[in-house]
């Protein structure tokens, strides 16, 4: 029961024995309800975590996945013309970005897991609105008119709102225990650490506003903690679309900035062309031919 999320189930023994009596007992209690348990991957390309416990494989899992629910509804709902904007907005936000960001309350990301999550966000946006790269559309004004948060974002306000769940859980459960807990033995490696999700919390906290030392206060209440984290990463997003403004306004100041060419000057005199007369300071003159 502790390591349940949504319809996955990680089964933990200490002995093969026991784990074969549990993956029984699991599997007869589903077919009970009516469920059917799917097979385990028959392949290693299912097997999302690496030796180095990154995300990279599951991030390109996600990706795929994502892309393939977006193909299936293309041609009934991203295509069609008799569908608004605002309902096609709708299906991606209900269909496509669940598919995309699942699991991602437990997510230790870096800046090019995020980056990769955005591009393939702004694709499946411009594809949606119908923009293309000659409209010379910004990634921030794409997201206003579509009325939707970056993915940074996004992912920020789905881990807070884990983590506001494990603090509610009492210190018997075992999510709780791994959060709080710390390695007994164990030496820091030379050179920089990696990121553990502790670190990525204490970042989601900074960027959305909310106070380091009174979050697990606040966290015990869960009304109070919802609309805290949603009007942090409110705050979150608005300070990435800003800062992604100042980031473009000075290469767009040089871009639209034309420099006048100053005309040469020199003080030597060309040896092949005569001097030039000086200008008549009452200006040029007309010339008279009288003819015979």
């Amino acid at each position: 029961m502790e390591l349940q999320y949504a319809d996955d189930n990680a089964l933990v023994a200490l002995w093969e024995e026991d784990l074969q009596g549990i993956l029984s007992a699991f599997v007869k209690a589903s077919k009970q309800l009516g469920l059917d348990p799917n097979p385990p991957p028959t392949t290693t390309k299912q097997h999302l975590l690496s030796s180095k416990a990154v995300i990279d494989d599951e991030i390109h899992h996600r990706l795929s996945c994502a892309s393939g629910a977006f193909s299936r509804l293309r041609k009934r709902v991203f295509e069609n013309r008799d569908l608004q904007a605002k309902t096609k907005i709708l299906v991606y936000k209900a269909v496509v970005l669940p598919t995309l960001l699942y699991g991602s309350e437990a997510w230790t990301t870096y800046s090019r897991h995020l980056k990769a999550l955005e591009a393939y966000h702004q694709r499946s946006l411009r594809k949606i609105l119908r923009i293309s790269w000659e409209d010379r559309r910004t990634n921030t004004s794409v997201l206003e008119v579509a009325d939707i948060p970056t993915i940074t974002a996004t992912v920020a306000q789905n881990q807070l709102r884990w983590t506001g769940h494990v603090i509610r859980m009492p210190d018997s459960r075992l999510p709780k225990q791994v959060l709080y807990s710390q390695l007994v033995k164990g030496k820091r490696a030379p050179g920089g650490q990696e990121k553990s999700y502790k670190d990525k919390i204490k970042t989601n906290l900074k960027k959305c506003h909310i106070d380091l030392k009174a979050w697990e206060d606040m966290a015990t209440d869960r009304a109070t903690w919802r609309n805290l984290v949603r009007e942090g990463a409110a705050l979150y997003n608005d300070d990435l679309c800003h800062a992604a403004q100042d980031k473009r306004r000075p290469r767009k100041e040089r871009a639209t900035k034309q420099v006048q060419p100053k005309p040469p000057t020199t003080t030597f005199p060309c040896s092949h062309r005569p001097p030039c007369p000086p200008e008549d300071p009452q200006g040029p003159r007309r010339r008279t031919v009288t003819l015979d």
